[in-house]
């Protein structure tokens, strides 16, 4: 049981830098083994197809709240976010 909790673990880790570090992310999609070992598990693969899905959203999330931030609310930003 405690591998398995482990291997949810690693899972979680890598899906969060995955998210907020693009150079982690391009490794990962290229190349999953340097990852998650050897041998990628199903459960592995399947949360990199899901990761790959979800990406456009998160990047537009990304990109709308960094808007928010740096522009105090969308208004008058001159075109940095």
């Amino acid at each position: 049981m405690a591998d398995e909790t482990s291997k949810a673990d690693l899972r979680k880790h890598v899906v969060a830098k995955a998210m907020v570090d693009p150079a982690f992310r391009a490794k990962l999609f290229a190349a999953p083994h340097e990852v998650f070992g050897e041998h990628p598990s199903e459960a592995d693969r399947a949360g990199l197809e899901r990761l790959k899905r979800m990406l456009p959203a998160l990047d537009d999330i990304v990109t709308s709240l960094a808007g928010e931030v740096l522009c105090g609310g969308g208004g008058g930003c001159g075109g940095l976010a």
